[in-house]
């Protein structure tokens, strides 16, 4: 079999394990939570949990951009040079989460967030959890950097599933806010000396420490790296911010029912996922080695791909989801057609895009990008809070549908642009 083929199906089933533990979450969350807590009290907890996604962007993009130069290092040969980007970017990451970490207690223990005791206490672990994520998220770097995507990832995700298995431990044994946040952080922080005593076990030619650090590294990297941390934060004004304008004008209890709706329909997303995810590495040693045809011929038929599969799932969604809705929920939370079907379309063009980011992404190349997503998830809160007074909790979704089709345009237009460039091959090696 061909390596590169074998690697991308091998990431595929790493890819499909994390859809598979995704879906678990997603699904299995509802019915457990509402076991134990009335919409209300979960809808306090979505929206309180969403609040440390903003902390993803404590890296600033740097275990995004680290992990692909290490890539494109391996693949001309060079082990040393990725060596020493691994110490930098561990070098970076240390002391950026170690500030983060300090100002976000700060801001809790200081009561500039007017919140009950146990909420302060489980925002506060629940920031941890997200801290030891990105220490987990440069490990796997380090796996995909050596051609061990797959593991690295599967491992990615089992520690996720195993932070999610904590939380439902304190819910069930404890029952509150900071018991199913400690649960989480207890599993997290098992997960992650797991994952990074794994990552440089072999003879691969990264190690980690930071004796081979270097300033001049971390700043060639910044410019791309910011860039990578307009996405995270882009993505948080998105989903995180909808769930929170959605409690806002509509109340905690709305929060649940949109939730349900939303990840119904991005089911279709995480499918094209599983396929983008999986060849991200492969864009990286192609661009990285100079070999354009063969990239083009990989974007080409991976973009096909993922259209088809995305817009024929939606299809599907839209045709079962009152069925699954109402499986799902136990009858207690009632279809809304004209939300499902606005968040149906969102979600296919969201798919639609997924390969030309991944592209950008790769290849370090999304510095474009990233200005346009962060302007169009601003614009669209706007707009979803001036639709959610005009026509209801339908008017966030079609607010999102506007948003995902222009940027989604724009992510299209550069991604040709990009295998266009007639100093391509001279931008890929440097």
């Amino acid at each position: 079999m061909n390596p590169m083929f074998a690697r991308i199906v091998a990431a595929m089933g790493a890819g499909a394990l994390g859809q598979a533990i995704s879906i678990v979450i997603q699904v299995a969350s509802l019915p457990l939570y509402l076991l134990h807590w009335d919409a209300n009290r979960y809808g306090t907890w979505l929206m309180l949990s969403a609040v440390p996604a903003y902390l993803l962007m404590a890296d600033v993009g740097m275990v995004a951009t680290a992990g692909n130069r290490m890539t494109m290092e391996m693949a001309r040969g060079r082990p040393d040079h990725a060596n020493r980007i691994f110490h930098s970017a561990t070098v970076f990451m240390m002391a950026v989460c170690g500030v983060a970490g300090a100002l976000a207690t700060v801001i809790l223990l200081s009561g500039w967030m007017p919140l009950p005791v146990d909420q302060t206490l489980a925002l506060w672990l629940l920031m941890l959890s997200v801290l030891a994520a990105l220490f987990t998220g440069l490990s796997e770097a380090a796996f995909k950097a050596t051609g061990r995507y797959a593991f690295g990832t599967s491992l990615g995700h089992l520690i996720r599933l195993a932070e999610w298995l904590g939380g439902l431990i304190g819910l069930l044994l404890v029952g509150s806010f900071p018991a199913v946040a400690l649960g989480g952080l207890v599993a997290r922080l098992g997960g992650l000396a797991l994952i990074m005593s794994w990552a440089t076990r072999q003879q691969t030619g990264l190690s980690w420490g930071a004796a081979q650090a270097r300033r001049s590294d971390v700043l060639d990297m910044v410019r791309p790296a910011m860039s990578f941390m307009v996405f995270p934060l882009s993505n948080a004004l998105t989903f995180q911010g909808a769930t929170l304008l959605v409690g806002h004008v509509f109340g905690p209890a709305l929060v649940t029912v949109f939730n349900a709706h939303r990840t119904l329909a991005r089911v279709a997303v995480q499918v094209t996922s599983v396929f983008s995810n999986a060849i991200w590495a492969e864009f990286s040693r192609l661009y990285g080695t100079g070999h354009r045809d063969a990239l083009a011929s990989l974007y080409g038929r991976s973009l096909r791909s993922g259209i088809v599969v995305c817009t024929g799932f939606s299809a599907v969604l839209y045709l079962v989801a009152p069925w699954l809705i109402q499986s799902w929920t136990h009858g207690r939370i009632s279809i809304q057609p004209a939300l499902l079907a606005c968040l149906l379309v969102y979600a296919a063009v969201a798919g639609i895009w997924n390969v030309p980011r991944v592209l950008l992404m790769a290849c370090n190349q999304h510095m474009g990008l990233a200005p346009w997503f962060l302007a169009l998830s601003s614009a669209m809160l706007v707009l979803a809070y001036g639709l959610a007074h005009a026509v209801g909790l339908s008017g966030v979704a079609l607010a999102m549908l506007v948003a995902e089709g222009i940027i989604a345009a724009i992510c299209l237009q550069q991604a040709c642009e990009l295998m266009r460039n007639p100093a391509w091959q001279e931008a890929s090696q440097s």
